[in-house]
Parts: C-alpha cells; structure tokens; sequence
C-alpha cells in the first residue's frame, strides 16, 4: 500500500450550490489563500533546508504570521456561512485546502475545534479525508495542552537529530489508531519528516 502525504466576498457567499455542483468561487478562494500559506511556508523550510538565503529567518516567520492574520477573517466568515466545506460543496482539493488552513489557525484554538465539531460530521459521511480530521485532532488536543492521539504533532527530540512525536495516548496502539483513519507506521512518518525538513537536524 502507498502512503501520500498531502501539503468579491458578496458573490462567493451568495453562490448556490444546485444539485451537487461544486461551488467554484468559493473553491477558487480557498485554493488562493492555500496557495499563499503555502508559499510562505515553504520559503520557511528552503531556508531551514539551506537551499536559499533570499531572506532571514526571522523574516520568513514574519510573512507566515502576516498571511496567517490576513487568510483568517475570511476563514472564519467561510466556516459561518458553508460550515465545513466537504467534497460535494468545493470538491476534495479545496475542501483539504480548507482544512490546511484551520490548521494553522493556532491563535484560536476554539475556533479549531469547532471545524473539528463540523468536519467529524463529513468525516463520517465521507465527504470529508479522515486523515485531514485526525491531523486536526491533534493540533486542537496539543494547542489546549493535551495529550495527541495519532501522533501527527512532532518535535525535535532532545539531540536534534531526529523529529518525534510529541506526548500521545497509549503509545503502544499507535499505530493501530493511525492505521485506522489512512495514516501511515509512526517509523515511515518520521523519516518522511526527518527526510523534507533535514536543515533543523543536528548533524552527527
């Protein structure tokens, strides 16, 4: 089995989605404001990485907070009026986009949770990638100082030379729980970390 790891307000609220059509303008703004987290992110890691020095550090991680502070407004308006966009309103890449963007709304953890509320409901109806959900359950257990349950949330253990997962539930039945909503073995997860972002490791 093969894992993939997957990274005009008026008009586009007052679309109707008729018959199962998906809802393009709607789509199209979650995709632009994906790209944008996207974008600043990834500049974060090809500096972590060594593969540019186009800009500091510290710079990189100013953009991330800017384009944060600026997508959220309009990912809250969203989730007030759609709730959360399963496949059949904006399709499964756009619905994964939204998710990616709740995501990283770690200033309010409260309104993570209730995405999650609303998402678990698609989930359920397949309308929705259960292992979207189960990423997002960890971020809202780790941004309220609880333990994770599918060790998704990582960290550098305490040499920098690996990432781990932070403090999860049962640890031995890992697995099993991440097996349960399409996630791979803890072991391939890690070097898949370990592999994209190999900058923040300490060499030995």
């Amino acid at each position: 089995m093969k894992y993939r790891f997957r990274i005009f307000i008026l008009s586009i609220f007052g679309f109707i989605n008729i018959s199962g059509q998906t809802d393009l303008p709607l789509s199209h703004t979650i995709d632009s404001m994906a790209a944008r987290d996207q974008q600043s992110r990834h500049l974060l890691v090809l500096i972590e990485n060594g593969e540019t020095d186009s800009v500091s550090i510290d710079e990189a991680l100013h953009l991330i907070q800017i384009t944060d502070s600026l997508n959220f407004p309009l990912l809250k308006s969203i989730f007030e009026i759609h709730g959360y966009p399963g496949y059949d309103k904006v399709g499964k890449n756009s619905s994964h986009n939204f998710w990616l963007l709740v995501q990283h709304a770690d200033k309010y953890p409260e309104f993570q949770q209730q995405v999650l509320d609303s998402m678990q409901v698609e989930v359920s109806a397949g309308n929705a990638y259960g292992a979207d959900y189960a990423y997002l359950v960890d971020r809202v257990k780790i941004n309220t100082g609880q333990l994770q349950i599918y060790g998704t949330q990582m960290i550098l253990n305490n040499d920098s030379t690996s990432y781990i997962p932070r403090p999860v539930i049962d640890p031995d039945k890992l697995d099993e729980r991440r097996h349960s909503v399409g996630l791979p073995p803890m072991d391939f997860y890690i070097n898949a970390m370990n592999e994209n972002y190999f900058g923040t490791l300490k060499k030995e």
